[in-house]
C-alpha cells in the first residue's frame, strides 16, 4: 500500500517531475506551430499538383463493389419503449456473428466490424432488471472483446470487457457469452469494442435502457417517440494505422485529424476533396437524411460514438437551440419540438466537430455539416432558420438536489495526465498517468496476485471495505481529455480550465485552495465520462462498492491506445487481488479456451 500511496500520494516530487515535461511540451507545441504552415503549403502543393496531373475519376481506380447497408440513406432510428416498459424483467438472448466487410458508410470503402451483418450494430433495448445475455461468436481475422459502457456489472467483473484487466480477448473462431445484469438502472448507454482501437474500424451500437417507472418517463416529460443518435469522427484508414501514425516519432503527440463523420452509420464525402497524398476508394453516394412528423415531440439519445474530437448538435429550427460540445463517450437525453408554424416544413440536423485536436488540417475533412430533416407532412416547403443558437457549456450544468450533501471522503488519490514523447522510450508519444503507461500482461489482472503486477499497471486499492473515494484528475496537456470510470456513477463536484501556467490542484497541500473555487456538494452532475479541461482539472467523488477491478482511461482512442489507462481495485485482498475468487478464476480459464 505505501507504494501505491508514493505514486499517488502528496505528489511534490511528480510536480516537479511534470513541471520539467511541461516545459518540454510547451516547446513541442510552439514548434508544431511554426510547422503548420510548411505543412498547409505542402499539401496545397500536392493539390494543385494532383489537380493537374491526373483526372479526379483516377481517384477511383480498382473501385469495387461494396455491400450495400439498407435500401435508402434513413438516419432515423426509432426506439420501442412500448416493447419494455410494460413486460416483465427476464433474461433477453442475443447471438452475434462478428465478422469484417468492405462497406462505404459515406461513399468511401474501408474494411468495418459488422454484427450479424450491421454496422453499427445492432441496438439493443431492454427495461431495469433484464440480464442480458449476448452470443458473440468471432469470425474475424483479429482477437475481439466488448464493454458495455455505462452499466455497472455488479458481481460480473469478468463480464466488463477491457483485454488485459477483466478478460483474455475472444481469438478468432472463438465465443463468449457475455452476462450483463442491468440491474436498477435505466438510461441511453451504448457498447464497443475494448480490445486494440477497433472502436475505430465501426465495432460498437446503440444500447437503451428504458424505465419502467409507475409514471412513465414519456408522460412525465410530454414526449410521443424516441429517437437514438449515434454519431462520431470518421477515419478513412484502419484505426491501426491512424494510432501507429500517432505514436511515430514525427507526430510529436499531435492527433492525426479525422476524415469525416457519421451519424448512425451513414454520412456523405465529397470524392474531388480526395487528394494522391490520402487517395481512397470512393464513390458517390445519396447525402444521408431523416424524416420525422414534426407535430410530435421526441425524446433524443445522443451519444458521442468518435475517436477523437467532440461535437455539437443543433436543428435550428426546433425548440433544442442549443450549442455544445458533447465529447467522446459522453451522452445526453433531450426533448425537441417545433412550433406549429414550422411542423410542415423541412429543416436541417447540423453537426459540427469541434477543432480542439486539429493542430494538423485535414482538407478534405468538412468539419460542419447540415443532413435533411424532412417533414412528413409532404409540403416539404423550406424555412428561414433564424432561430439565436445559444451557447452551453455541459461542464457548467448542474444535477438535481441531493437530498444530503455528499459524505467526506475515506480515500483521496490524485493524478496528472499527458501525452509525451520521452527519449528513453525513442520519442514515441505515450499517453502517461503519472509515470506509468499501460499495457496488458499475458493474463488479465483479476486472475493475477497483485504481486506479480508489472510496472504499466497503476492499479490503487480502495480497501477492504466500502469507502467514498476522492480523485483528483490534472491534465498536464493543452488539449482535454474526456475520462471514462468503469462501473460508477461518480459526482463532478469541480471542473477547471487553467490559463497555461501552474493550475492543478493538490489535495494534499490544503494551504494552496484550487483555483477553480470551492467543490459542489449540493448539486453536483452524475455521471460516468467527464472532460478534463486543457491545463486544469476536474474532482470526482464515487462510492467505491462495486466489487472488482475497474478500467478508468481517457476515451481519446489513440491517447487510450498509446496507454492512457489505469485502474482502481475495489475491495478484493490487498495482495492477492481477486485470483483466488471466482471472478479471477473464470477470466483465466476464458483465457485457456
Amino acid at each position: 500500500m505505501d507504494g501505491i500511496r508514493s505514486l499517488l500520494g502528496h505528489g511534490n516530487e511528480l510536480a516537479r517531475h511534470f513541471c520539467q515535461r511541461v516545459r518540454f511540451r510547451t516547446l513541442v507545441f510552439v514548434l508544431t506551430l511554426l510547422f503548420i504552415p510548411l505543412t498547409i503549403l505542402f499539401i496545397l502543393y500536392l493539390q494543385w499538383h494532383s489537380a493537374f496531373e491526373a483526372p479526379k475519376a483516377e481517384m477511383a481506380e480498382h473501385f469495387n463493389p461494396v455491400m450495400t447497408l439498407g435500401p435508402e440513406r434513413d438516419l432515423k432510428f426509432l426506439l420501442h419503449p412500448q416493447d419494455h416498459v410494460s413486460r416483465d424483467p427476464g433474461i433477453r438472448h442475443f447471438s452475434w456473428n462478428i465478422t469484417k466487410g468492405m462497406i462505404a458508410p459515406n461513399g468511401v470503402q474501408k474494411d468495418v466490424f459488422l454484427i450479424n451483418n450491421e454496422f453499427p450494430g445492432p441496438t439493443i433495448e431492454a427495461r431495469s432488471g433484464d440480464t442480458l445475455e449476448i452470443e458473440v461468436f468471432n469470425f474475424a481475422e483479429e482477437e475481439i472483446s466488448l464493454h458495455w459502457h455505462g452499466l455497472h456489472m455488479r458481481g460480473a467483473n469478468q463480464m466488463d470487457g477491457p483485454v488485459g484487466i477483466t478478460q483474455c480477448a475472444i481469438k478468432q473462431w472463438g465465443r463468449l457469452t457475455y452476462q450483463v445484469p442491468i440491474g436498477d438502472q435505466a438510461g441511453t448507454f451504448w457498447y464497443h469494442a475494448h480490445s486494440e482501437v477497433q472502436r475505430g474500424d465501426g465495432l460498437y451500437g446503440g444500447l437503451v435502457v428504458h424505465n419502467p417507472t409507475a409514471s412513465p418517463e414519456n408522460i412525465e416529460y410530454q414526449y410521443d417517440n424516441e429517437l437514438l443518435f449515434l454519431v462520431g469522427d470518421w477515419y478513412h484508414w484502419p484505426a491501426a494505422r491512424v494510432l501507429a501514425t500517432f505514436m511515430s516519432p514525427t507526430s510529436t503527440g499531435v492527433e492525426p485529424c479525422p476524415d469525416a463523420l457519421l451519424i448512425n452509420g451513414l454520412g456523405y464525402f465529397d470524392c474531388s476533396m480526395a487528394t494522391h497524398g490520402a487517395p481512397v476508394n470512393c464513390s458517390h453516394v445519396e447525402k444521408p437524411w431523416l424524416m420525422l412528423n414534426k407535430k410530435y415531440r421526441y425524446r433524443v439519445r445522443l451519444v458521442n460514438v468518435g475517436s477523437l474530437t467532440g461535437f455539437s448538435f443543433t436543428i435550428p429550427d426546433s425548440n433544442f437551440v442549443y450549442h455544445s460540445i458533447l465529447y467522446p463517450a459522453e451522452r445526453v437525453d433531450f426533448i425537441v419540438s417545433w412550433p406549429e408554424s414550422v411542423t410542415g416544413a423541412d429543416t436541417e440536423v447540423i453537426i459540427e466537430l469541434d477543432d480542439e485536436f486539429f493542430l494538423r488540417p485535414n482538407f478534405a475533412l468538412t468539419p460542419t455539416q447540415s443532413f435533411l430533416l424532412a417533414a412528413e407532412s409532404g409540403k416539404h416547403q423550406s424555412t428561414n432558420n433564424t432561430t439565436e443558437v445559444h451557447r452551453l457549456s455541459l461542464r457548467d450544468v448542474k444535477g438535481p438536489p441531493l437530498a444530503e450533501p455528499l459524505p467526506s471522503p475515506g480515500k483521496t488519490f490524485m493524478i496528472y495526465t499527458a501525452i509525451e514523447a520521452l527519449t528513453h522510450l525513442n520519442n514515441i508519444p505515450h499517453g502517461f498517468i503519472n509515470h506509468a503507461f499501460w499495457e496488458p500482461q499475458n493474463l488479465p489482472l483479476v486472475s493475477l496476485d497483485r504481486e506479480i503486477w508489472d510496472s504499466h499497471q497503476l492499479v490503487p486499492w480502495t480497501g477492504s471495505e466500502p469507502t467514498w473515494v476522492e480523485l483528483t484528475i490534472n491534465n498536464i496537456d493543452a488539449n482535454g481529455h474526456p475520462f471514462h470510470l468503469h462501473r460508477f456513477d461518480f459526482h463532478v463536484i469541480t471542473s477547471y480550465e487553467g490559463k497555461g501556467g501552474w493550475d492543478y490542484y493538490n489535495p494534499f497541500t490544503p494551504t494552496r485552495p484550487p483555483r477553480g473555487g470551492p467543490f459542489n456538494l449540493e448539486n453536483p452532475i452524475h455521471k460516468d465520462t467527464v472532460y478534463v479541461p486543457p491545463w486544469g482539472y476536474v474532482v470526482i467523488r464515487f462510492l467505491a462498492d462495486n466489487e472488482g477491478i475497474w478500467a478508468l482511461h481517457c476515451h481519446v482512442l489513440w491517447h487510450q491506445g498509446s496507454g492512457m489507462s489505469m485502474a482502481f481495485q475495489v475491495l478484493g485482498h490487498e495482495q492477492k487481488g481477486f485470483s483466488d475468487s471466482i471472478v479471477g478464476l473464470s477470466a483465466e480459464n476464458l483465457c485457456m479456451t
